[in-house]
């Protein structure tokens, strides 16, 4: 039997300026009872519009919750249990990671559609079928697979463009890993034949946001800092929210996430997800061999957008608790399989060491 090939995407993707106009034109078509789920900034920012174009297309705000602070399995089923009691058509989720994951495992909870509403740029949750879920103090537990990916996600420019530029960059750093990522994953599978082939639409949009982020990602960071909302940020919006997403959630994570899992174990990181996996690519790219040049384009890339390059920007990590973090990555970490041979952490260590100096 040939091998299977899967490509899963939401079903519409909306991005653009004052976009959230059209939520409620879009999620009627799903029902007429809506349970909003966001946190506290997230509802205050974007709150008003989000009511107001369901409102306006006859769809009741059943539910109305901003308390996510964190994606909980608690929190979870306490929202779930609220939305039993209503029974609404579906889930409006608004915000960034926490809220739009707890929003899509609340609406799987619940058997109806999830639809999204970003509100900055620092995850790719937004469009994927999948929950991760922490604890109070945010240490992972575990990423759900969801059945189904959003019904509707809308990225309302304007929103986005007035959040911090940081979350940008952070938004950068891990859609830099999914062209490294999905190459390996590829590979792997062609190796291993243990699993569903990616398809070239998933290879392609790994290769477009790699691209998209080298050409705009600079001027999209310095417009976002001067309160530009311009067409380079709107094509990194598209790399991060959407690309770098269906390119990841199409293939795998690999030895970049992989890292990130054993770094973040060690309890000595400082950084946030996105600029521990733009370091974790380098690593990854320098293990693989990839020629030096392109390992130093991607050092330059990172230098250029405030992104970390050496270890000591991302904490303070001694040898000891490096040792354990590659330990981890390439022993423990589900994510290590997508490489087409299994990392050996000797190896993995003599990468970083080259990169720490400069080589």
């Amino acid at each position: 039997m040939d091998p299977i090939r899967r490509m899963t995407t939401p079903s519409l993707y909306l991005q653009g300026k004052g976009v959230v106009y059209y939520l409620g034109q879009k999620a009627v078509a799903y029902g007429n009872k809506a349970f909003v789920v966001g946190g506290e900034t997230a509802l205050s920012v974007a709150g008003d519009s989000v009511r107001k174009s369901l409102e306006s297309n006859g769809i009741d705000v059943s539910l109305w919750d901003s308390t996510v602070k964190e994606c909980t399995k608690g929190k979870i089923d306490e929202l779930a249990e609220k939305g039993r009691e209503v029974h609404p058509h579906f889930v409006v989720g608004v915000g960034g990671g926490k809220a739009v994951d707890t929003a899509k495992a609340v609406a799987w909870k619940l058997k109806i559609p999830s639809i999204i509403v970003g509100t900055q740029c620092a995850t790719n949750a937004d469009t994927s079928a999948e929950s991760v879920i922490y604890t109070e103090d945010h240490k992972f537990m575990e990423s759900i697979v969801l059945p189904r990916n959003p019904v509707i996600v809308i990225e309302d420019t304007d929103i986005l463009c007035k959040a911090p530029y940081k979350y940008l960059v952070w938004g950068m750093g891990d859609a830099l890993s999914c062209k490294f990522e999905s190459e390996a994953y590829a590979k792997a599978r062609d190796r291993k034949k243990d699993g569903p082939v990616p398809t070239g639409a998933a290879l392609a949009l790994a290769d477009a946001c790699y691209k998209s982020l080298m050409e705009h990602g600079l001027n999209a960071v310095r417009h976002v800092r001067n309160g530009i909302c311009s067409a380079d940020v709107d094509e990194v919006i598209e790399a991060v929210k959407l690309s770098s997403a269906m390119a990841f959630e199409n293939t795998g994570c690999a030895l970049a996430h992989a890292l990130h899992n054993g770094l973040t174990r060690t309890g000595t990181m400082k950084s946030q997800h996105g600029e521990i996996v733009a370091y974790c690519t380098i690593v990854q790219a320098a293990y693989e061999g990839r020629k030096k040049e392109e390992v130093a384009g991607l050092v330059s890339w990172c230098d250029s957008v405030d992104l970390p390059t050496r270890l000591s920007m991302l904490g303070d990590v001694d040898k000891t608790a490096l040792k354990r973090a590659v330990d981890y990555a390439c022993e423990k970490d589900h994510n290590a399989k997508n490489m087409p041979d299994k990392p050996k952490p000797s190896d993995v260590l003599r990468a970083i060491e080259e990169l720490e100096r400069g080589k």
